[in-house]
């Protein structure tokens, strides 16, 4: 019986054993660590910053005139004074249709003196004799202005004189500004020269003895 007792503690005692060697044995799987994926450009969320759109760009507008002399049925003219005090350019904010051309046009009289839209390009007098610029042309004045499509040009000439057969006269001028439905376009990063061209021979209406009218004929060339 003793024997028995024994063998039956032993044998408890040996299992214990080996149920311990067989739990210290059992290999302890660590606990995963995520490292968050790095943001690259392609998966950056935008910000207020990159959402901003781009600022309108700005080009380079050149005002300049010139003429060729002319001999009409009113007589030779040797000198045609003119004083411009001011050039604006109507800039349209709407996909409106433009014309763009280098052909001649009469300068239409208005007393429109609204500033929407228009951005002025000369505003310091300039006196200059027409056909003394017969193979080149005078620059009025230049500016950096906002890209994009114009519809007119704006002229306002304050006053002059002509000089018809040797005698110098009043030139009466249209009271109001004149404008001109010639349109471009201005690019970024651009210089466009618009050369006002006068037809002094279309230009200057004799209205009575010694009495002579400015009504302008113009051709606005690009370039």
């Amino acid at each position: 019986m003793k024997k028995i007792t024994l063998f039956l503690v032993l044998l408890l005692v040996f299992s214990t054993m080996l149920m311990a060697g067989c739990t210290q044995q059992q290999p302890v799987t660590p606990t995963p660590t995520i490292i968050p994926a790095p943001t690259t450009a392609a998966t950056a969320v935008p910000t207020v910053a990159n959402l901003t759109p781009a600022p309108v760009g700005q080009s380079t507008l050149i005002i300049a005139v010139k003429d060729a002399p002319k001999t009409t049925d009113i007589g030779t003219i040797t000198h045609v004074w003119l004083n411009i005090s001011e050039v604006s350019v109507h800039r349209v904010l709407t996909n409106q249709t433009i014309t763009d051309t280098d052909e001649e046009m009469t300068a239409t009289e208005s007393d429109d003196t609204s500033t929407t839209g228009w951005t002025v390009v000369v505003n310091k007098t300039r006196t200059f004799d027409l056909l003394q610029l017969t193979n080149e042309s005078l620059v009025l004045g230049q500016k950096m202005i906002d890209t994009g499509k114009y519809t007119q040009i704006r002229v306002k000439i304050d006053s002059g004189t002509i000089t018809v057969d040797g005698t110098q006269y009043n030139l009466a001028v249209p009271s109001g500004v004149l404008k001109l439905n010639r349109g471009f376009v201005l690019e970024p990063d651009k210089t466009l020269k618009l050369t006002l061209d006068f037809n002094v021979e279309k230009s200057i209406i004799r209205t009575g003895s010694d009495k002579y009218t400015l009504k302008p004929v113009i051709a606005v060339i690009s370039g």
